[in-house]
């Protein structure tokens, strides 16, 4: 599979084409200024290099950030110019991704997982945790922005830690041993971390993690590629005297319960109102809520059966939709229920932002439902 990816949110704008694990050719320039002049004829040199044209490609991508604001956009807007010019699937990677395949690329690491992290200053960092499984990379926590002290909760010790991203180790080195040293004491079999380099150019990293996403079925075009804000530039945060964004998952209280029924149209999904009222009140599943700044935001139904979990509702709330809840409560459940044999779910066949999104972290198709939906879509059965 040939693949063009472009990198212009980071401070070196490079361009590459892979073809399956060979890197045809690669471009970069170190000036931040210049992605928007230097980019497109980095991207004819690098075609050129590589004896192709645009029309020989079978996908395309692009960073997606957290980076510049400015530079993702220039990507961004290129990659869709490409796809709506020739129609090949293109895909975006956000940068903590890219960062998880360079150590991938680097170290032919298996069954790990990866703390990915990217400096956001006043020490806090853009951070994700990512799990590699014979081969494949999927997401244990999503993206997200926090204070460093915090970032270790997220990562458990039970399989060896890659820690890659321009954090220097000494800065949550403490906050490591910490968590590790708990998870000793609790009597868990913990294994060691390293920390390793990041590379200096992201479009290699990309165009890989682009090409494994296309074989297990994640697609995109145009209207899915959009720049990754973990937080909001700090000029509307001050303007609006925003102080804390981040989303907290917690049990559904009965308030809680209470506020979603009167204030149900925010929340459009699958279920009427009296489904979920009806779920609620006879506890057929049990019911964990996203909040955002003290506003409820989103909520998730599980129901545990012997040693199997299922997800029987997932929904964000209209407003904050493409901000990452649903990313959030997912990783959440998955991260709570790590030693659960297996996670099911079903999604509509053509809900592609749904069905890209449960890839991500793992899940895989095992069955179908025929008509199952009222607007007589497919359901597709997926497990982790």
């Amino acid at each position: 599979m040939k693949v063009l990816a472009i990198d212009t949110s980071s401070a070196i704008c490079s361009v590459a084409v892979i073809d399956g694990k060979q890197i045809l050719s690669e471009n970069h320039d170190h000036d931040m200024r210049e992605h928007s002049t230097a980019l497109m004829p980095m991207v004819k040199k690098t075609l050129e290099d590589a004896k192709l044209t645009l029309d020989d490609l079978d996908m395309l991508a692009c960073g997606i950030g957290p980076g510049s604001f400015t530079g993702i956009r220039i990507g961004i807007a290129t990659i869709k110019a490409f796809n709506d010019t020739k129609g090949t699937p293109a895909i975006g990677i956000n940068s903590l991704e890219a960062q998880a395949y360079t150590v991938m690329m680097e170290s032919g690491v298996e069954d790990c997982k990866i703390l990915s992290m990217i400096d956001a200053r006043n020490d806090n960092a853009y951070f994700a945790v990512y799990r590699m499984h014979e081969g494949n990379l999927t997401v244990f926590k999503n993206p997200e922005v926090t204070n460093l002290s915090e970032i270790p909760q997220y990562i458990n010790f039970q399989e060896k830690v890659y820690i890659v991203g321009d954090v220097e180790l000494e800065r949550i080195e403490t906050y490591l041993v910490a968590e590790r040293s708990q998870e000793y004491a609790q009597g868990k079999e913990v294994k060691d971390y390293k920390y390793v380099k990041p590379s200096e150019t992201m479009a290699e990293a990309i165009a890989f993690a682009a090409q494994n996403k296309f074989r297990l079925g994640i697609r995109g075009d145009s209207n899915t590629l959009s720049p990754m804000y973990l937080r909001k530039p700090q000029a509307e945060r001050n303007l609006i005297g925003l102080k804390d964004d981040a989303i907290r998952v917690s049990k559904m209280t009965q308030s809680d319960y209470e506020w979603i029924i009167i204030n149900y149209k925010l929340f459009p999904n699958l279920w009427e109102v009296k489904e979920f009222i009806d779920d609620r009140d006879t506890n057929y599943s049990e019911f964990l809520i996203a909040r955002q700044n003290e506003d409820i935001v989103g909520f998730i139904a599980i129901k545990k059966v012997f040693d199997e979990l299922e997800v029987v509702n997932i929904v964000t709330r209209a407003d904050k939709r493409q901000q990452g809840i649903g990313s959030n409560l997912l990783s959440y459940i998955i991260r709570k229920y790590a030693d659960i044999r297996k996670i099911n779910l079903e999604v509509g066949e053509h809900n592609i932002v749904a069905k890209n999104l449960y890839c991500e972290f793992g899940f895989r198709p095992v069955g179908r439902r025929e008509n199952y939906y009222k607007d007589h879509d497919d359901a597709i059965l997926m497990s982790l």
